[in-house]
């Protein structure tokens, strides 16, 4: 029959359809896929290396989603790359996590504490650099912030080893205002009658609860503004009192 055996021959030679292709896929990356397209989630660059794709991905999802609610597949699919890829670069999903959390802590907190020692000056313009640089990492990484949120409420669930890292994100948060608050003690600028310890918590209460509320109202300009001034009058006068 040598019709037919042109016309498989044919069908051979054909370039794959993106259809096919399609069809080809695993269900599960497609249902991943979908997945990341109705969440409104947008591919990273194809130019960024395969590990900045895989992170660039997994904080998509992470902020979206939280971590017990990500997948590797969502990732995966996410990135433009097979499974096995991302198993190639990260071992499992904590891995993936503990790293993206790793990136969080240097934006945030290390990049804070640089921006506001260089400075130098009293402990007020210190405290009141903190407060601007800490905006400043809200502002510019939304989806920090997000995770943060979203990682800290499942804590309770989660390994020892995300748990000690996020603690140890909070913790360094804490060492720079008690550093902060002794300096401004010692200077007189600051009151001696508060326990530093007692007083860093409370700021770290005011400073996550306006930044939930500003995340909250939707990453709202003239919200953040608000609370950015609230934030640092509520500090100086804690500090001062």
């Amino acid at each position: 029959m040598p019709a037919l055996k042109r016309t498989a021959a044919a069908s051979k030679a054909a370039p794959v359809t993106r259809r096919n292709s399609q069809r080809k896929m695993p269900a599960r990356t497609l249902r991943a896929t979908a997945r990341a397209t109705k969440s409104g989630l947008s591919p990273p660059q194809p130019t960024l290396h395969a590990t900045d794709r895989i992170l660039e991905a997994a904080a998509e999802f992470f902020a979206l989603h939280g971590y017990a609610n990500s997948s590797l597949d969502d990732v995966a699919a996410l990135a433009g790359l097979t499974k096995g890829a991302v198993y190639y670069y990260f071992k499992d999903k904590e891995s993936l996590l503990l790293e993206t959390l790793h990136q969080i802590e240097d934006r945030s907190i290390d990049t804070t504490a640089e921006k506001v020692r260089e400075g130098g000056g009293s402990a007020t313009d210190q405290l009141q650099r903190f407060v601007r640089y800490q905006t400043r990492w809200a502002a510019q990484h939304p989806r920090d912030l997000a995770i943060l949120m979203l990682v800290s409420a499942e804590t309770a669930q989660a390994s020892e080893r995300v748990r000690t890292q996020v603690l140890g994100i909070y913790r360094k948060l804490a060492q720079l205002l008690e550093a902060l608050i002794e300096e401004g003690k010692a200077s007189g600028e600051f009151s001696p009658n508060q326990e530093t310890k007692d007083t860093v918590l409370y700021l770290q209460a005011v400073h996550d609860g306006n930044m939930m509320i500003w995340y909250r109202s939707g990453t709202d300009a003239e919200v953040g503004r608000r609370l950015a001034r609230a934030t640092l009058s509520g500090f100086l006068r804690t500090v001062k009192d």
